[in-house]
Formats: structure tokens, sequence, C-alpha cells
């Protein structure tokens, strides 16, 4: 692939200045909203996001009640003050493990630990963006332009100052990229193994390393899955998993009606379009989940494509597979988007539109569902008809091989 044009001095200095600018303006306005009030409360509502719900269930396990954690009363009794002025419980979900992770921020001040959780979500992204600067070398060339056009992106910003995990989902994800694309399998299915506190990912790319015939990551996968599997057991019992699914079933379902504006799954965006409680959503929804899995499985079976250009298609749907979907899980196009832009298969404008597009969550006031499921869909159409086109070559005889003549 050709050079990309060189910009003018005056570019470049801009592209060096302006995010560094703009990452310091936001660092100031984080420390000044972390300073200016107490408590749990800011001039614009509750500290963290969802972020209480996690320190709650790091709180349940520090007390040695976690036997309760699943319990709405419980949950919502370790929330008491982090709300600010809301009243209720943030649901907690996760597997027993990852509330036994929360513990030592649940130590700490609740304001403390939001900073600390934080600054752990932006360094997890940051790295996560520098792991993928050998496959998409735009990224190595405008390290600080990308840090600060994707973090500044709606759904990526919700998600790493709103107290949620996705940061660290888009690390592993790149870890295992990376991995395979340096040829260290085995370490690609340690980090699928790590993400299984987010299985709707996890699962799906373990499999697609399965089509691939990536039998390393895949025992490793396994191996990791069953550590897993044990510190959970010996948190919640040898039937923890079918407890804990028992459980957090009823969490589930009443989460899936509160946060139906959010959803960008198929299935969950067609129910908050028809209620929860229908048939033809989750058939409808169900259909177009599966027959994405069917093409990511031809993608990686066949490998019409190489890795990079695989993971930029797949990344763009992963979170289309699974029931249900959060916006801010939107922040896994920012592998696709700059994969098409390093390939100069879409140019500045058209990232910016993608860019923009995140915003469009925002209309969910109007109807009560969120419309950031189109986006993704475009962005998956773009990906997969300009990354599976095949390459053009030159017609103008530059790059024709001569036969050799002997002298």
């Amino acid at each position: 692939m050709a050079d990309p044009p060189a910009l003018d001095a005056a570019w470049e200095r801009r592209l060096r200045r302006y995010p560094i600018l703009l990452l310091g303006s936001l660092a100031l306005t984080f420390v000044i909203v972390i300073v200016a009030d107490g408590g749990s409360s800011t001039a614009s509502g509750r500290l963290g996001g969802d972020f209480p719900a996690f320190f709650g269930a790091g709180t349940i396990v520090a007390d040695g009640d976690i036997d309760s954690l699943y319990d709405p009363a419980t949950q919502a009794a370790a929330q008491v003050g982090l709300l600010g002025e809301e009243s209720g419980f943030i649901m907690y979900p996760y597997a027993p493990y990852v509330a036994a992770a929360y513990q030592p921020l649940a130590a700490l001040p609740y304001r403390l630990a939001y900073v600390v959780h934080t600054s752990l979500m932006i360094g997890a992204f940051v790295t996560a963006l520098a792991l993928i600067r050998p496959m998409v070398p735009i990224v190595g060339r405008r390290f600080g332009a990308t840090v600060g056009a994707v973090i500044t992106a709606y759904p990526v910003f919700v998600g790493v100052t709103g107290g949620q995990n996705t940061a660290l989902s888009m690390l592993l994800i790149a870890v295992a990229w990376r991995c395979w694309h340096d040829d260290r399998d085995g370490l690609a299915g340690i980090a699928l193994s790590v993400l299984l506190f987010r299985p709707q990912y996890a699962l799906p790319l373990i499999g697609l390393a399965m089509l691939d015939r990536r039998w390393r990551t895949v025992a490793m996968a396994v191996a990791g899955a069953t550590v897993v599997w044990s510190i959970n057991a010996v948190l919640f019992g040898i039937g923890w998993l079918t407890s804990w699914l028992r459980q957090v079933e009823p969490l589930l379902e009443r989460d899936a009606e509160i946060n139906a504006a959010n959803e960008i799954a198929p299935i969950g965006v067609l129910q908050a379009i028809t209620g929860t409680e229908s048939t033809a959503a989750l058939l409808i929804g169900g259909v177009v989940s599966a027959a994405l899995a069917l093409g990511f499985a031809w993608l990686w079976w066949r490998r019409p494509v190489e890795l990079t250009e695989r993971m930029a298609i797949t990344t763009a749907g992963l979170m289309l597979l699974g029931p249900h979907a959060i916006f801010y899980d939107t922040a896994l196009l920012a592998f696709t988007t700059l994969v098409l832009l390093d390939r100069r298969l879409i140019d500045g404008r058209a990232t910016l539109l993608i860019w923009l597009g995140g915003t469009i969550h925002l209309a969910k006031t109007i109807a009560d569902v969120s419309p950031l499921s189109l986006v993704i869909f475009a962005v998956l159409g773009v990906a997969t008809l300009r990354l599976l086109r095949p390459t053009d070559h030159a017609t103008d005889g530059s790059d024709r091989v001569l036969p050799i003549h002997d002298s």
C-alpha cells in the first residue's frame, strides 16, 4: 500500500498540539468535577454513572455477604449514598469473580475509587490503541490525534467516564488481535479467557479462533476458562453457574425494561419498539443476529482477507450477536473505523461522519429507542463491502514485471 500524502508543516503542528490541548482540557475538567462537590453528587447529577453498581458489588464481597450478591435488597443497601439525589439502585449482573475484583476499590472512599477506576479505564483504552499500531499504521503515525478523536466519541467518552468497563474489553480484544498478528496464539487465548467477564464477546471470538484453526488459542482459552470457573466455584459454590444464571435472570429482565432506550442489539432494539414480551422481536432479532454470526463464521473459516480486515469486520458487528447490548459498546467501532481510514477506504469526512454518528443516540429521548444501531449496521456494511472487495491492480503498466532478456 502506498504511503499517504504528506501534510504541510502547519497541519503537522496542529495534529501534534491540538490533541494535547484537548486531552489536557478534559483532564482539567475531570479534576474540577471531582474536587468541586462532595459525596456522590456533581452539578450535572450523580458521580460515576454506573460505577455504583461495581463499587457496591465490591462492598458486598468485602462484607462477606457474597451469597446475597444478586439479591436486589442487598444491592440497593450497598449503593445507599452513591446515587446522588436518585433513588433505587443500579443492577449488578456480572459473575461473582468480577465483584471480587472490585473489592480493593470498595476499600477506598467512593470518589477516590471512581478516580482510580476511570484512570485504569483510560489506561486500558490508550494501551488498546497502542497495541494495534503494527496492524493499523495510521494509529502509530497519528497516535495523539487518534487518542483524542476516539476518546471524545460519544459512546467511548460515556463508557470511560461512566464507570463502565468497555475499555477493558477493547484492551483484551486488542491483545488477542496483536498476539495473533505476532503468532503468539497461546497468549491470545489467555486474553480471551480473561474477556469471559463479557461472555457475549469472548465466546464468539474463541469460536472464530477455532474456525481459523488457531488451536493454541482455543486450548489456552479453555484452560483459562477452567481457572475462571474454579475461582467462581470457590467464591459462590460448586454450582455457581446455575445459581448465578437463576438469580441474575429477573434482574436482567427488569434491566431490559429500564434500559430499552439504550439497546443496540437487534433483539433489544426490536423489543424496545414492540415491547419486551414480543415474540416477533425475539424471532426477527434472533434471525438477524444468527445471520451475522454465520457471516462471521464464513469470514474466519474461508479467510478471504487477512487478519486485520477480518478483525475490522468482526468488531463492527460483535455487539450485535447477543440478545442485549448497551450503546457504549459501540466503542468497538473505533477499531473498524481506524482500519478503513488506514486503508484509505474512507476519507476524513466519512470518519467525521462516523464520529458524529455516535451522538445520534441522544435522539432516544424522542422515540424511546436508540437509532445508534443504524450507524453500526452502516459501518459494518461499508467495512464488509470495501474490505472484501478484490484489490485493484494498477493498469498503467508501471508495476508490470517484464521478461528478462539475455544479453
